[in-house]
């Protein structure tokens, strides 16, 4: 896993949320997959009390100034999050269109 800082680690964390709750409906997979993520980051009950302290633009803002390697890693996060309930919702799709323009295509 490439090298993240909290405050980096918060903002994928609060865009994650915003693909889980796009269309609506929060599947159980949804759940697992964020659970993990969580794990996977190394992130504590602390840190993620400090997500209410960060908004959707600042996280926007600090994915933006990742490296093309963490880019890349976080767009795999992404992607996995919109395709962990079987099916991607042009909402979720837009939200990492969003983000990511054409950098990443999918």
């Amino acid at each position: 896993m490439t090298q993240l800082i909290t405050i980096e680690k918060i903002a994928i964390v609060t865009i994650l949320s915003q693909i889980m709750n796009a269309d609506g409906v929060i599947h159980p997979k949804e759940e697992e997959y964020m659970d993990n993520v969580y794990i996977e980051l190394g992130l504590k009950i602390g840190d993620i009390e400090n997500m209410d302290n960060i908004d959707d633009i600042q996280a926007r803002q600090i994915i933006q100034t990742l490296s093309n390697e963490q880019k890349l890693y976080v767009f795999h996060l992404f992607i996995s999050m919109a395709e962990s309930d079987g099916f991607v919702h042009p909402k979720e799709h837009a939200i990492i269109e969003q983000l990511f323009g054409e950098e990443f295509p999918f």
